[in-house]
């Protein structure tokens, strides 16, 4: 640089002195950040090897507390089946229900009941207008009179005609004719007894009576309608006799015996109900064969018998047998796997943890059936398997009984002695 320009440079910037006695300070930034980073360092060593001692110390603590805890195990049992319960529905109906009519033409004269009445057998529930037959009624009597009439006539003249003919006076064929006219008389005389008899039962059965005891339930017609013969007037339900028919799987309602006892429910109450028949046909829309059950009422509390009516559905519990190969264990063994598995713990021979993928063919609220990778004999971890992982040595395993075998044994059973 020329000289000029180095004078002129520093006479516009001339040098800045420190009051006497001070040294200039001449800060070190190098220093300064080496020194920050530094320090940072250390502290971030320090906080992660104080933490790395605690959760060392609190995982040692807690492995501690579950190889020291008591395991609970079971011994697997593998069946070939299990059973599953199946409700299957029905509907309660009664034993007699019957659309009833007169079985004579007429007109509908007075309805004696309403629907919904109780009736008796025999009880009058409507009547035809019998005008009619009480004039054909008056006509028979009348030729019945005439016609006895006749038969006396006849028979008188037949005594007078007898004692002629011994005197010689009449004929012989005279008195044959007159005993085939008193044959007539008396036959004349008994059509028209018989004609008044068969207008007898017509007037009967202008009355339309219960054939049984129940309750009307449907009302078809009403007074001064002109009936044909056979048409419905009424519908009448026998109402002490109840009975339910239900559509049952073939290897039940076949194992099914007449007379024996099943418990329906309905309504939230449970009855018992007796086999009645079993059809040997099966049903075309269903598929099912239908069963009877009888109803006994008198077995019935007073809530039932307010509550169970025709018409209701009722429903059976039967237990169809399943043929897949597995164990059953409770719903405590069970943890949560991927892809709709489930995982048991087992504990190997050398009292370590491993782990076991199934699947869970059927379960209730207590236990499970499930199939996979198990085998017959294998101690099955039964209850706190949340304190475990696999490959995790125990030493406290203790056995336990293995109830929810004997559970199903005796559910399954008692489903094969209803079968």
């Amino acid at each position: 640089m020329p000289e000029s320009n180095r004078d002129n440079l520093q006479e516009s910037n001339p040098p800045k002195f420190a009051p006497s006695g001070i040294e200039p300070v001449k800060p070190n930034r190098l220093l300064l950040a080496l020194i920050t980073v530094v320090s940072f360092a250390l502290l971030a060593i320090l906080m992660i090897f104080s933490g790395n001692q605690s959760a060392l110390a609190l995982d040692e603590d807690k492995l501690l507390v579950m190889q020291q805890a008591k395991v609970e195990v079971s011994i697997i049992k593998m069946h070939a089946s299990y059973i599953k319960p199946r409700v299957v529905y029905g509907q309660i109906g009664a034993v007699q229900q019957s659309d009833i009519g007169f079985e004579l033409n007429g007109t509908l004269r007075q309805l004696a009941v309403l629907e919904g009445v109780s009736v008796v057998k025999g009880q009058v529930l409507a009547n035809l207008d019998t005008a009619r037959l009480a004039a054909r009624e008056n006509e028979l009597n009348s030729e019945l009179q005439s016609a006895k009439a006749d038969a006396t006539l006849a028979k008188l003249s037949e005594a007078r005609i007898v004692q002629l003919v011994e005197k010689g006076l009449e004929p012989q064929q005279r008195l044959d004719e007159v005993k085939a006219q008193l044959d007539a008389a008396n036959a004349a005389a008994s059509e028209a007894q018989a004609r008044l008899a068969s207008l007898g039962v017509e007037l009967a059965k202008s009355s339309l009576k219960a054939p049984f005891a129940g309750q009307v339930v449907r009302q078809y017609v009403d007074a001064g309608t002109v009936l044909n013969a056979g048409q419905a007037v009424f519908s009448i339900l026998a109402k002490d006799a109840l009975e339910a028919r239900i559509g049952l799987p073939e290897q039940t309602a076949f194992g099914l015996s007449i007379g024996e006892n099943r418990q329906l429910a309905m309504h939230d109450q449970i009855f018992m109900a007796q086999v009645a028949s079993v059809a040997k046909q099966r049903n075309q829309a269903t598929r099912t064969i239908d069963a009877v059950f009888s109803i006994d009422q008198n077995l019935l509390s007073a809530q039932q018998k307010a509550l169970i009516i025709s018409g209701d559905l009722v429903s059976l519990t039967v237990d169809i047998p399943m043929q897949t190969r597995g164990a059953w264990v409770p719903l405590s063994a069970l943890a949560s796997s991927v892809r709709g598995l489930w995982t048991l713990y087992v504990v190997d021979a050398n009292n370590t943890i491993q782990t076991r993928l199934v699947s869970i063919e059927y379960a209730d609220n207590t236990n499970a059936f499930v199939s996979g990778a198990i085998n017959d004999g294998e101690k099955v971890v039964v209850s706190g398997i949340h304190r475990l992982v696999p490959q995790q040595s125990v030493s406290n395993v203790v056995e336990v009984e293995n109830q929810f075998t004997h559970a199903s044994a005796r559910s399954k059973a008692t489903a094969v002695k209803g079968l």
